[in-house]
């Protein structure tokens, strides 16, 4: 495995979000690009599992919590809490009825690509209406902030790189 200190390492510092680019969203663009919407979404949903626990440990809820302090997901109409059903039917299912979703306690999400018209539903008494596009451009944004929190303080470096060293990548198993 190469190593990603070496590779991401600037004069200005750790590039962390070069990493992230390279180690996750290079595979969910490319998914998404040749149409895989399910995989790519898949993808999406790991990744917001990995930056949850890489910011806040393998605790409960650290995925919501880190929607909740980086993504503004009122730009996507949705909460941290859908997302998180919507990621434990696709992962665990490949469905959209997780079992709080099956009990009527959370909204099911369906998921579109592309722009809507303006008179596109937001949703019905069945579910609401996620543009993917739009979730990854709010996840962008808020990895962009969760980058900027990462090199305003110093001290998320070491517990970060002792966190990311058990995380396996396709890029560190390229050479």
């Amino acid at each position: 495995m190469r190593d990603y200190l070496k590779v991401y390492r600037t004069e200005e510092g750790f590039d962390l979000s070069r990493l992230l680019n390279d180690d996750y969203f290079r595979a969910i663009k490319l998914l998404y690009n040749d149409k895989h919407y399910v995989s790519a979404m898949k993808l999406m949903m790991s990744f917001l599992d990995t930056v949850g626990y890489l910011e806040f440990g393998d605790k409960p809820g650290n995925f919501q919590l880190w929607l909740g302090t980086y993504a503004n997901l009122s730009k996507v109409g949705v909460t941290a809490e859908e997302l998180w059903e919507l990621r434990n039917s696709l992962l665990h299912m490949t469905n959209l009825d997780s079992r709080k979703v099956k009990a009527g306690k959370v909204h099911r999400l369906f998921f579109y690509v592309g722009l809507p018209p303006d008179d596109f539903p937001t949703g019905d008494e069945e579910g609401k209406y996620l543009g993917f596009l739009q979730l990854i451009q709010c996840i962008t944004e808020a990895v962009g902030r969760y980058c900027v929190s990462f090199n305003e303080e110093p001290s998320k470096t070491t517990t970060f790189f002792e966190r990311y060293d058990g995380i396996i990548s396709d890029t560190r198993y390229l050479e």
